[in-house]
């Protein structure tokens, strides 16, 4: 998190479920970087009585969201893309064109939210994926017609709290949304199914799985360490060895086309969800 770019902001959250309350908490573990109370509202109290504890005065409940609007630099909307419309009617009257609104909602794009704000409403809309509960987020990130490159710097810090941020164009967050969004769940599947294997071959299940996500964290960061897929198979994949038995065996259930297949379909109901919000 870059800190300049979110110190002296006033931020508010509207909607504190997983995502929100993962990067309230993300922007309270960074506290060197926000130096002003975040307001938080949200229509299930008990998702707010969390935060009226230990983290007050540095979170502010709200009794509504326009409260949250009228007293905040930059809005976080981290509700359900069902809600939008009826969250975004009640904020319109109190946004100015200087508050900056950061949509989580997925699905619904800018130009939605700008058509029901108004003309001129500073709008960045952003898709993390689950890690943003361990702060091992993906954000893809992309600009409405009215943000500006300092509103992405905005998005960015705050995004960046809870991990790895983005900037794309807003026609690939659905790709993004199907590739890390649902892409989450489907190295679970496979970290469980490397698990199986070796309780296959008789180790103990506990023992088995965390050595599966231990090896899939490894490979990740080889790879986010300028390591290509490709050049890793190499390093390990010796002439006759295991490793190029084992690949043998990929190959022939066509694991990669599945997994391919896997993205494209999420992809696919990603682009079919953001056309029926539109």
């Amino acid at each position: 998190m870059t800190g300049a770019s979110v110190r002296g902001k006033k931020i508010g959250i509207i909607g504190v479920g997983n995502i929100g309350a993962s990067i309230l908490r993300g922007l309270l573990a960074a506290d060197e970087h926000v130096s002003e109370p975040v307001f938080i509202s949200d229509v299930r109290s008990e998702r707010l009585e969390s935060f009226t504890g230990e983290f007050k005065p540095r979170v502010l409940v709200c009794a509504s969201n326009s409260e949250v609007a009228e007293r905040s630099d930059v809005i976080l909307l981290a509700v359900k893309p069902q809600d939008v419309r009826a969250v975004l009617e009640g904020l319109a009257p109190v946004m100015g064109n200087d508050n900056l609104l950061i949509s989580v909602a997925a699905g619904v794009s800018t130009q939605t939210i700008e058509r029901v704000l108004g003309a001129g409403k500073r709008v960045i809309r952003v898709m993390p994926n689950i890690g943003a509960l361990i702060g091992e987020s993906v954000t893809a990130l992309s600009k409405g017609t009215y943000a500006d490159d300092t509103d992405e710097a905005v998005a960015k810090a705050l995004l960046g709290a809870i991990g790895a941020v983005y900037t794309v164009k807003e026609r690939d967050i659905d790709i993004v949304t199907g590739l890390s969004g649902s892409g989450i769940a489907f190295f679970a599947a496979v970290i469980d199914a490397m698990a199986a294997g070796g309780v296959c071959e008789g180790l103990p299940r506990e023992l088995a799985l965390a050595i599966a996500a231990q090896t899939a964290q490894g490979a990740a960061r080889m790879v986010l360490a300028g390591t290509t897929p490709v050049a890793l198979q190499e390093m390990t994949a010796s002439p006759g060895g295991t490793t190029m038995r084992g690949l043998y065996a990929m190959e022939t259930r066509n694991v990669k086309a599945a997994m391919m297949h896997a993205v494209s379909a999420a992809t696919k109901r990603a682009r079919e969800l953001s056309t029926s919000i539109e």
